[in-house]
């Protein structure tokens, strides 16, 4: 039985792929913050539950130990950071932002990896959004840390492909959930739009005009992990409704 580690796991995007993954019969290590609803989540799941603190690079490397011998690494964790100009946004929020989008899958992938390389396969899975192939107003920390990640990805995947390791991104668009919600209030907030105004100019951006269905992305993930794609890595995939 094939196993994995999905980061930031307890509801949204990482609950559905945990769920995809368990219905599919792997192994599945679930990791999100403390104290939290994560302990419950991973016993719905009959996944093992192991709380990280991703700004906190002691426990990303006992999340690495304890999670063991995994064959696919889903680096979901991220968080927003405010919505302000680059001359308003308070540098510990910047650092935060990047400590958790961008130094976090760096540091959980760098752990996980030896075990993958001594095996000789396994997937890696970075969770990006639409918003590294634009310039976002407001959005300085999340946009570079996407960019930054997109980039860690065609790198690492060039590094460690002769190793039978394959390392790819998910761009998804505005994924219906707790966390576009949050992003939606607060731009609606900074922009002095009504709610409904601010949800419609996202979602005018996606062909679809609807949001993206977190298991639309579990299933991508999938797809990434299986051996339908074993020539697939370096790659920027987009989940996004058409976005533009």
């Amino acid at each position: 039985m094939r196993r994995a580690l999905v980061t930031a796991a307890a509801c949204g995007i990482g609950l559905a792929v945990v769920r995809a993954l368990r219905d599919a019969g792997w192994a599945v290590v679930l990791s999100d913050l403390p104290g939290g609803e994560g302990a419950a989540r991973a016993a719905e799941c009959g996944a093992d539950w192991v709380p990280c603190d991703l700004r906190n690079p002691a426990q990303i490397a006992a999340l690495a130990e304890a999670a063991g011998d995994v064959f696919l690494l889903v680096n979901n964790g991220g968080i927003a950071g405010p919505t302000l100009p680059v001359t308003d946004m308070p540098p510990e929020d910047w650092a935060e932002v990047m400590a958790v989008n961008l130094t976090a899958p760096f540091l959980l992938s760098r752990a996980i990896l030896p075990r993958m390389a001594a095996r000789g396969e396994g997937v890696i899975v970075n969770m990006a959004s639409v918003a590294a192939r634009i310039g976002h107003p407001g959005r300085s920390p999340y946009v570079a840390s996407k960019w930054g990640l997109l980039g860690f990805t065609a790198t690492l995947a060039r590094e460690v492909g002769a190793q039978g390791i394959r390392v790819n991104a998910i761009l998804p668009g505005s994924v219906r959930g707790e966390r576009i919600a949050r992003v939606l209030s607060a731009y609606a907030e900074a922009n002095a739009l009504a709610p409904e105004e601010a949800e419609a100019r996202y979602l005018a951006r996606q062909a679809t005009g609807r949001f993206v269905e977190p298991e639309e992305i579990a299933g991508t993930v999938l797809f990434l992990a299986s051996d339908a794609a074993r020539s697939i890595t370096g790659q920027f995939i987009g989940v996004d409704g058409g976005f533009q």
